[in-house]
């Protein structure tokens, strides 16, 4: 038998995602390959001491571990937020600093609001080049850049799902030149740390087939695709998606609004150790 391979994943979540977090977590693992490990680092906003209980414990059949880790919240202090966008999203942006001390050549990142179909092996392994990043395009915002100030042809991706060259993003000071993009280009900004990071990295990133981030306005095909590349590839992540990515307001936990995936959402959340507590928060509601 082979050396199993060990892929980091980060995420971020405060106290009041945790449950959601648990989702994120649990279909990793369910749909990993057995010759990979995982170590997650949850950049940690406030997560109670029960909600980390209970995070180790939807980890604790499988070979991973689970550690926390801290921003410096200054950092962040005076940035953007929304009903749905938290300053947690922004921390991020810091994750090669707070990663430093380990010998990570790459980090998976992904949002604590997804439900994983497939093995991410497959996805850790995507050669992205010299790239500082393999993200997903964002089909309701692909082309625009100019509001952002920025002449380019490139595309605009979801932030929500990086894979991270680590060594290639801090040789490129990307963390500062996205702090510097917040501070300096406020009034442009309107989606918070992805415009940020697109601000920075765009021509620094590798498109990842839409698959990996299938985000609600591609469930629902609101948007053209920009290319008939894209065409075929839209088509291909809505009949097959790995990763369902619920953005935007609506996610299965807070809204009716229908959405194909939200009963398997919900039907995993019930299989973690928060089920308990969503099912009193629903009862005094």
């Amino acid at each position: 038998m082979g050396e199993r391979k060990l892929i980091p994943i980060v995420s971020a979540a405060d106290n009041n995602y945790a449950p959601y977090l648990s989702v994120t977590l649990k279909t990793i693992l369910d749909h990993l390959s057995n010759d990979y490990d995982v170590a997650f680092h949850i950049i940690d906003d406030h997560i109670s001491a029960d909600s980390k209980k209970k995070l180790a414990k939807v980890i604790s059949n499988h070979t991973a571990t689970i550690d926390y880790l801290e921003v410096d919240s200054e950092l962040y202090a005076d940035v953007m937020e929304s009903d749905h966008i938290t300053q947690t999203a922004y921390y991020r942006i810091s994750l090669p600093d707070l990663l430093k001390d380990k010998k990570y050549k790459k980090v998976l990142y992904i949002d604590s609001d997804v439900l994983v179909l497939e093995d991410i092996s497959k996805l850790y392994e995507t050669d992205i080049g010299d790239k500082v990043v393999g993200a997903v395009i964002d089909p309701g915002q692909a082309v625009v850049h100019p509001r952002l100030g920025i002449e380019t042809d490139d595309y605009y991706f979801n932030s929500g799902l990086l894979l991270i060259d680590l060594d290639n993003w801090r040789k490129a000071q990307i963390t500062e030149k996205t702090l510097s993009f917040l501070e300096e280009q406020m009034d442009k900004i309107i989606y918070h740390d992805q415009d940020a990071l697109n601000g920075t990295l765009y021509e620094k990133w590798y498109g990842l087939h839409p698959k990996w981030n299938v985000q609600t306005s591609l469930v629902f095909e609101r948007h053209q695709p920009p290319n008939e590349e894209y065409a075929k590839s839209y088509k291909e992540a809505i009949r097959q998606p790995s990763i369902i990515h619920f953005t935007g307001h609506d996610k299965p936990w807070n809204s009716d609004e229908y959405h194909p995936y939200a009963e398997k959402y919900l039907a995993e959340l019930s299989k973690t150790p928060f089920s308990d507590e969503l099912s009193k928060k629903d009862a005094v509601n």
